[in-house]
């Protein structure tokens, strides 16, 4: 049964395989938005592998003190621009360093195992050292920065299979010496080993490949819903908030829920695009969401409607806190207009919800009248709605 594991074979279906999924993420880069990045990484990752494995196939024909020390490398080299594109993917400062220092490490205990002390048991010890490193930081970006998703489980325990056998195998050099740990000697471990180091590369990239297509799904759900110039959400995105946000309020309706709703209007927008152009019409579009989010708290939200028109959703506010929430915008947008952004002043209407099941079209109805109200009486001003009666902030 050992036996059945050819080294050569598993060797050169190993490059094979590195091959194919190099091809596929060169794809899935030039297809893959830009946001989504270190896929590139990956693909040169694989065919550093192939080389490697290459080089590995090829021993015999070359002399091993030329030809292992650049395998070998380039099996670090490989796995550390795996780790390179996962920081790059995840957006963490990029281990350039780490990579030179590991094949630094690598090229010297090759040189000095084969030329100085040739010791083949304490050349698989010293190699074992930088992969476990580099594949030990690759889990660990994945426990810090992965989404608790099946793709990211699968990844992770890929890179913490591949971490232990690279670490259990260092060790078993130590202890055991080159008949428990040489490749081309039949075993347990090594039919183990021959098999992971056939699989993983591919493996692993197709798990990466998974945990990309994830983000992918949540980069373009989040597109779906945010309006593409100012970043905020777009009127599908508000009412997936909005139906979240009331569905909360049901389960805690013992506590006397309410949430607010904002409807803010640029005054006079028509004339800034007339008198400055479209491009700086749209500059105060984008300066006026950001002054909004900036009072906001990370639970509320805020949408564009289109053209002028913002909506601002405010969970577990009641009209005071609303009312509040409108005047600093308000003060921003006063503040703003000293400096080098066109005059502009934005009128409000402000609208409170207590009942889970009245639904959004009314809640934004009454904010539109408040809003009618706010542009009828001379703008520039907050009013919210009331079945009694109007109050003017």
């Amino acid at each position: 049964m050992m036996k059945l594991l050819d080294p050569f074979s598993v060797v050169l279906m190993a490059a094979l395989m590195c091959a194919v999924m190099s091809m596929v993420l060169f794809g899935a880069r030039r297809s893959f938005p830009a946001e989504l990045r270190g896929i590139g990484h990956w693909s040169a990752a694989m065919l550093v592998q192939v080389v490697s494995v290459i080089g590995f196939a090829l021993r015999g024909t070359l002399p091993d003190a030329v030809l292992l020390p650049v395998a070998n490398v380039l099996f670090v080299i490989g796995n550390g621009l795996c780790m390179i594109g996962l920081q790059r993917f995840y957006g963490v400062a990029s281990g350039w360093k780490m990579l030179g220092g590991a094949a630094g490490f690598a090229l010297a205990g090759m040189l000095y195992f084969l030329l100085v002390y040739p010791d083949y048991a304490a050349r698989v010890a010293w190699m074992a050292l930088p992969m476990t490193v580099l594949n030990g930081t690759l889990l660990g970006l994945v426990w810090r920065h992965g989404r608790p998703k099946l793709a990211t489980w699968f990844f992770g325990g890929l890179i913490a299979l591949n971490t232990v056998l690279m670490a259990v195998r260092g060790v078993l050099a130590l202890t055991h010496g080159a008949a428990v740990v040489d490749v081309t000697r039949p075993g347990a471990f090594q039919s183990v080993y021959l098999a992971a180091t056939a699989l993983q590369p591919a493996l692993l990239a197709l798990g990466f490949l998974m945990v990309a297509n994830e983000r992918l799904r949540l980069l373009l759900e989040r597109r779906s819903a945010s309006d593409p110039l100012t970043g905020v959400l777009n009127r599908r995105g508000f009412g997936e908030v909005y139906t979240r946000e009331v569905a909360r309020m049901a389960r805690q309706r013992q506590r006397s829920r309410s949430l607010a709703l904002l409807s803010v209007d640029l005054d006079f927008f028509k004339k800034i695009n007339d008198h400055h152009g479209h491009a700086e019409g749209d500059r105060v579009l984008v300066n006026v969401a950001k002054m909004i989010e900036s009072v906001l708290r990370e639970s509320d939200v805020v949408a564009r409607f289109g053209g002028e028109e913002f909506n601002v959703l405010l969970p577990e506010t009641d009209l005071k806190r609303a009312l509040a929430v409108a005047g600093r915008v308000q003060t921003l947008l006063r503040e703003a207009c000293t400096g080098d952004m066109p005059s502009c002043t934005a009128s409000i209407g402000v609208s409170v919800q207590t009942d889970p099941a009245e639904g959004l079209q009314p809640l934004l109805g009454r904010a539109d009248e408040a809003l009618y109200q706010a542009k009828k009486n001379g703008r520039d001003r907050v009013e919210t709605w009331q079945e009694a009666a109007w109050q003017v902030f």
